[in-house]
């Protein structure tokens, strides 16, 4: 046999021997667990977080000397981790042990009596002295003598101050003193701060590429002004209200590099034109208007003014409308405009028919609490129409105001928020009218949840009448209810007094309200129960119908589809069917 032949057998023999040699100097392989008593569920974490024996404890390739160096840097690694938290003389004890090849690391923490903080020093100098808004964030900080010490809070308390010196435009800030001090042995801490503000910027040059609106109407969306004190806040609004005010589809604020020499920040802005003219095509079907068919065009801007105006054309077999706006921007183009508006209406309430042309001028306002407010007067030319009885006209100047608030987490698909509107209209026989009258109609929707699949709504409306003379008073004034948007279970508009003839005429009152649940099931779908009552009455003595149902709820971008099945349990009725959509709020 060759000389070469042998050595192959007599090398891997080698090997398998070396191997073997080595194999009982290695551990066995497993994962080390770490247990740790005696501290909250806070101070855990943060040990668990800072532990070396945590981080690499499932690595599958940890000798035993490995595990053992890992667990010897625990107890420093503790201590560490307790400092931020004020305790800075804690006792930690240990044990380390393997059974069945799994390491187990227990450590049991005392972390003593904490460091409490004996003096707070916090000083504001330099023109930004007086600031209001940095004497807040001292005010608001959680630093104060006699509490514990929490290192987290006091670097909020000097990243606060740091960088809202610098959003209002301190650039040239810097902390004369930034010094906390601890002392273990006596368990205290001062904390001194000192903040030199330095002088304030300004405002520079604003530059801004637009070609749609005035100069004067533009200046009142603007809220960065050359020469104003800078302030970051500012610019980020001016960007949102460029934006929301519809005349541009993208904008971008930019704030150049600060002028050490003039102390100012130039401001450039880029933007975009919104497209003029905007045209939207709906049809659908609902069980209350049955087929629809609708058109609108919007025009955004109509000149340079700001001025914008939009037509609408709707068609369905119970209402049917054409109709124009014109809005005016005045003060706050944001928050305040003039409405003016025409419209010619065909509706069917249960069995009256109203044949209306109205004409109206509003004041519309964003009020505090973000309450919008419209006040108004309509000049209504009005002919209504009931079986069995000659039609009669009317012409009223009524006079109004109405309040709205809408408050949501999410506008297509909230899980709380709610929507609350009121109207206060009326007419005189001074202005004109057949039948003096006071019109007050008040409602709130309201959605909440609970948990991740359900919701709950509930809804409520109240009516109040003062007529004289209810027979001339115009239907379009009078109140009725039933149907997708009122006592489901009742056609619409079908609730409400009747006359001889037992055509329902509609009512000086109205009350409604209504609970439901929904329950999703899959993706955008959900299933509903739910109970509706109220009524169209003559006086609030009158009984209310109440109705029961169950539905299906498909959640879409433009609403939700309802679809519903309803049954009254004050009248022997049968099931009634309703289609609809309709936002939740």
């Amino acid at each position: 046999m060759p000389a070469g032949a042998a050595r192959l057998p007599a090398g891997l023999l080698c090997v398998f021997l070396l191997s073997c040699l080595l194999l009982p100097w290695r551990a066995a392989l497993g994962e080390v667990r770490v247990e740790i008593s005696g501290v909250e569920d806070t101070l855990e974490t943060n040990i668990r977080a800072s532990l070396d024996l945590v981080r690499h404890g499932t690595r599958e390739d940890l000798s035993e000397a490995a595990v053992r160096r890992l667990y010897a840097r625990a107890n420093g690694q503790v201590r560490e981790a307790l400092r931020p938290f004020g305790y800075y003389r804690p006792r930690v004890e240990g044990e380390l042990e393997k059974s069945n090849g799994q390491w187990l690391a227990s450590l049991q923490v005392d972390p003593g009596e904490p460091v409490l903080i004996e003096e707070v020093d916090v000083r504001i100098s330099g023109p930004g002295s007086d600031s209001a808004e940095l004497d807040r964030i001292v005010e608001q900080s959680p630093v104060r003598a006699g509490r514990r010490l929490r290192h987290q809070e006091y670097d909020r308390l000097r990243n606060n101050l740091q960088s809202r010196a610098t959003a209002l435009g301190y650039f040239e800030m810097r902390f004369e003193t930034r010094r906390l001090e601890v002392s273990p042995e006596e368990r205290s801490a001062r904390i001194e701060l000192h903040l030199h503000t330095g002088p304030r910027y300004r405002f520079g040059k604003v530059n801004i590429e637009q070609d749609v609106i005035s100069e004067p109407l533009l200046d009142r969306i603007l809220r960065v002004r050359e020469g104003e004190p800078y302030d970051a806040d500012r610019v980020l609004e001016t960007q949102y209200r460029l934006t929301d005010s519809l005349y541009f589809a993208n904008v971008f604020v930019e704030t150049a590099v600060p002028d050490e020499e003039t102390r100012t920040v130039p401001i450039h802005i880029e933007s975009e034109a919104a497209r003029r003219q905007r045209i939207r095509l709906g049809a659908g079907y609902a069980t209350d208007t049955r087929l629809r068919a609708s058109i609108e065009s919007d025009w955004r801007y109509v000149n340079k003014a700001g001025h914008s105006a939009g037509v609408e054309l709707r068609l369905a077999q119970t209402l049917s409308r054409i109709g124009g706006r014109y809005r005016i921007p005045i003060g706050d183009p944001l928050k305040e405009r003039l409405l003016f508006r025409g419209d010619y209406i065909r509706e069917d309430l249960a069995d009256l028919e109203s044949d209306r042309i109205t004409l109206g001028v509003g004041h519309l306002t964003l009020r505090g609490g973000d309450w919008q407010r419209r006040v108004y007067t309509d000049l209504i030319r009005e002919q209504t129409r009931i079986p069995g009885e000659p039609d009669f006209e009317d012409t009223l100047l009524v006079p109004g105001i109405s309040m709205e608030k809408l408050v949501a987490d999410d506008i297509l698909l909230p899980r709380r928020g709610y929507r609350v509107r009121g109207d206060l209209r009326g007419s005189h026989e001074a202005l004109g009218t057949v039948a003096n009258f006071l019109r007050f109609e008040a409602t709130a929707n309201r959605v909440d949840a609970w948990g991740e699949h359900w919701r709950f709504f509930s809804r409520g409306t109240i009516g109040i009448g003062m007529v004289d003379g209810f027979d001339t008073l115009p239907a379009s004034q009078r109140f009725f209810a039933g149907g997708d948007q009122s006592v489901r279970g009742y056609g619409f508009n079908s609730l409400g007094p009747t006359d001889d003839e037992g055509n329902v005429i509609g009512g000086r009152h109205l009350l409604f309200a209504s609970l439901e649940a929904e329950r999703r099931i899959r993706g955008p779908v959900a299933l509903a129960a739910f109970v509706d009552a109220g009524n169209a009455m003559e006086n609030f003595k009158d009984g209310v119908e109440v109705s029961v149902g169950l539905g299906v709820n498909v959640h879409t971008p433009i609403g939700t589809l309802r679809v519903n099945l309803a049954r009254s349990v004050t009248e022997s009725r049968g099931l009634r069917f309703h289609l609809s959509i309709r936002p939740d709020l």
